[in-house]
């Protein structure tokens, strides 16, 4: 039984967790109850998965041996069968308004006109949950059954694709991702913080950090996809990699380098992988004593007033291993057995055997699949040492709000030539070859040409080389950049930092000849400079 698109997504995986593989012994049916106002999208997602959906009228007709559901909210008095309650979360850590009365009701537990049904067994993920529930309903609690949480198994046991998920979303080796976590609803990390996104992509050097975000379902749903697009557009084009709500979270934890969240499940999931956690919200819904409370007293908080960079280069590099284990351990009971636990509850409420087999029932996340956009427009800041050899060049996505001037920095905006913001192309100092379609072959002196004259404020145009860079400026002059070979070194730095070399050389005055090095983020590479006529 699917109600909204949050439960739906979690009540897909577990039955593709407990029941994979067995569909010639089991047949599995949906309903949708399409009473709430979070349900948008969830009949399309069931039909797009092949799924067979069973009219909400008809689903009393169907001789079901078992009704499974990860919505409290639905109408268990039309089906007969015994039913298994799902989270769709951790436990039951969240005050929740109430659609039918528009009291506050504790988020996961079985309305309570439905709580004397016979034959319902609530799944939870920790003896702990149990006893909470005990406070609400004695006999819901005497017939709840703790699995542990095969989501919280899946995420640790993807940490060894670690580096393959981050590589899958354009993370930099040296660099490190942030995620933001965000729940529904106005005390949720963007209900109550919307700029956050921005803030962060603006303050955080791009060679340095790649930013994340994984947003509730029910954001999406309330507000519509179109909407939220519309509300993170600046956020995107400033290289924000938002993750889809159906997957790719749960690899995003294990790529992350620090997340940034709330009293979500996402958030206390993250800690538990012992991952880096700052809080920038935590509303009042939360309910006290739970594993969510705990994190609470465990994380730093971050201060929006205060300089973001240094807060999160801080959580980073002072994290210490276990630091929310206690959180973690009032959240999850028998970890790594989860998902054979509920396959085991499962099978036996239908009365089967599981099925033999070498293949256990958990299996890791695949690589995410973000919404993204490449980043066209950079503010950059390049600084030429004391000794006039080194220059050191930080880079800020353009398409959000720009950083405070750097002391001693020379500044310029680098764009794209696909730059499709026509303020930022009419404005940029640097203009930047991007790859060109087949058809396009003019000559680097063409394109230069072509660019300079459409671009009036760019001091030069510069395009790519196999090992470095060349520059036209508008003077007729060419500046090469060749990077010179360290089979040990890093990459290439790239077209945007080789002409930042370029750039500050002319700003400063320093001679546009010879050798020097080039500082980026955590890499550095020598690099030969030659002008000619």
């Amino acid at each position: 039984m699917a109600r909204t698109l949050t439960s739906a997504i979690r009540l897909l995986d577990a039955l593709t967790v407990a029941f994979r593989g067995d569909q010639h012994r089991l047949q599995v049916l949906f309903t949708f109850d399409g009473g709430s106002a979070f349900s948008t999208r969830t009949m399309e997602m069931l039909e797009a998965l092949g799924g067979t959906v069973v009219p909400w009228d008809e689903a009393p007709l169907v001789p079901a041996s078992l009704t499974v559901t990860a919505s409290e909210n639905v109408d268990l008095e039309r089906l007969s069968a015994p039913v298994v309650v799902l989270p769709h979360g951790i436990g039951f850590q969240k005050w929740v308004p109430d659609s039918e009365s528009g009291d506050r009701r504790l988020s996961g537990v079985v309305r309570k006109e439905f709580a004397d049904r016979p034959g319902i067994v609530t799944v939870v993920s920790h003896p702990a949950q149990r006893e909470q529930l005990r406070s609400v309903h004695a006999g819901l609690a005497d017939a709840a059954e703790v699995t542990g949480d095969h989501v919280h198994d899946r995420i640790r046991a993807g940490l060894r694709h670690r580096a393959r998920y981050r590589a899958h979303l354009g993370v930099p080796r040296r660099a490190r991702l942030a995620v933001l976590s965000s729940t529904w609803g106005g005390q949720g990390l963007l209900g109550s913080r919307p700029d956050l996104p921005e803030r962060l992509l603006a303050g955080l050097p791009y060679d340095e950090y790649r930013v994340a975000a994984v947003l509730h379902p029910n954001i999406g749903t309330a507000h519509g996809p179109w909407a939220v697009r519309q509300a993170l557009a600046r956020a995107v084009d400033a290289g924000l990699l938002v993750l889809p709500p159906e997957e790719g979270w749960e690899a995003a934890l294990a790529a992350a380098d620090v997340v940034v969240g709330d009293h979500g499940s996402v958030t206390l999931y993250a800690a538990a992988a012992d991952r880096p956690v700052l809080l920038g919200a935590f509303g009042e819904e939360s309910v006290p004593g739970t594993a969510a409370a705990l994190l609470a007293a465990s994380a730093d908080r971050l201060d929006p007033a205060a300089d973001l960079r240094k807060q999160l280069d801080a959580a980073v590099d002072g994290h210490v291993p276990g630091r929310h284990a206690e959180a973690a351990g009032h959240a999850f009971a028998h970890p790594g057995e989860g998902a054979e636990r509920l396959r085991r509850l499962l099978y036996r409420l239908i009365g089967l055997t599981p099925p033999p087999g070498p293949q256990g029932p958990l299996r890791t996340s695949p690589p995410p699949e973000p919404e993204s956009r490449p980043v066209t427009s950079f503010e950059v800041f390049g600084r030429l040492s004391e000794d006039g050899r080194t220059v050191t060049a930080e880079r800020f996505p353009a398409a959000v709000r720009r950083p405070a001037d750097s002391p001693g920095a020379v500044r310029h905006l680098a764009a794209w030539d696909t730059e499709p913001d026509a303020a930022l192309a009419r404005s940029a100092s640097v203009v930047l070859r991007s790859p060109a379609p087949a058809a396009d072959d003019r000559t680097g002196s063409e394109w230069a040409a072509d660019a300079l004259a459409h671009h009036p404020g760019a001091l030069f145009a510069a395009a790519p080389e196999p090992d470095g860079c060349a520059a036209r400026l508008r003077d007729g002059r060419t500046v090469a950049v060749r990077v010179l070979p360290d089979p040990g070194g890093p990459r290439a730095p790239g077209l945007c930092p080789a002409s930042a070399l370029v750039y500050t050389l002319l700003r400063t005055g320093a001679p546009v000849q010879g050798e020097y090095l080039l500082k980026v983020g955590p890499d550095q590479w020598r690099c030969e400079v030659h002008t000619a006529p």
